[in-house]
């Protein structure tokens, strides 16, 4: 991707011309998003995202190399936009439970309001399964994620390092897995709605470590 402008004294014209390239740029993603969600990552050319962007190969090409950093900005893009989100529904609450309960809430908004999202990720973890070089990547993205996460639950309740004797980190891995498979099950059986209570499930299962793991303190 090209270097953006930083100093503040960049002429008029170069300003402008630098917003509509930021903004080529966020179409190119646009359409590289929709385009791998729709077709799968095997399918889709840079080409054709090219085309739905509304851009020439060469203006693609510019921005995002090839295909493999095309898909590692999208990937960017979501991880990004995942925690930014996560940390507006985190902010103002003062317990665990409300925490974990608004992030496993935030997993099935995602699915209900971005299913893309998932589907998305469930492509880049195929191919992660037959490209070492993109396996690495993707689990970069999964650990960035959960540290994430981690981080933004540490930041509202600081003692708080484990529940039930696990750490913080292996919990927030476990929600992701879960809301992970149960997006995979809603898309291979979208009319079973047990599929969707998982989440619900969750919520109970995790809500009833933290209280069993604080009357044990409690105890102790």
């Amino acid at each position: 991707m090209p270097p953006r402008q930083t100093t503040s004294r960049a002429s008029t014209s170069h300003a402008a011309a630098l917003t509509k390239g930021e903004a080529t740029a966020e179409r190119i993603l646009d359409a590289a998003f929709t385009s791998i969600a729709t077709r799968g990552c095997g399918a889709v050319t840079l080409r054709g995202i090219a085309d739905e962007a509304g851009v020439v190969l060469s203006q693609l090409s510019y921005y995002y190399g090839n295909k493999d950093s095309l898909f590692s900005a999208v990937m960017t893009r979501m991880q990004s936009g995942y925690i930014a989100a996560l940390s507006e529904r985190l902010q103002g609450l003062v317990s665990l439970e409300a925490q974990i309960i608004a992030l496993i809430d935030y997993n099935e908004a995602i699915l209900n309001d971005s299913p893309d999202t998932y589907r998305n990720f469930l492509e880049f973890s195929n191919v992660a399964m037959t490209s070492a070089p993109f396996q690495a990547e993707v689990a970069d993205f999964t650990s960035q994620l959960a540290t994430m996460i981690e981080n933004c639950i540490s930041n509202y309740e600081p003692k708080t390092t484990s529940v039930a004797g696990f750490p913080v980190a292996a919990l927030a891995r476990f929600i992701l897995s879960a809301s992970f498979g149960i997006a995979l099950q809603c898309f291979l059986n979208p009319q079973n709605e047990d599929v969707r209570k998982g989440f619900a499930i969750l919520k109970v299962t995790a809500v009833q470590l933290i209280a069993e793991d604080r009357a044990k303190q409690l105890k102790g």
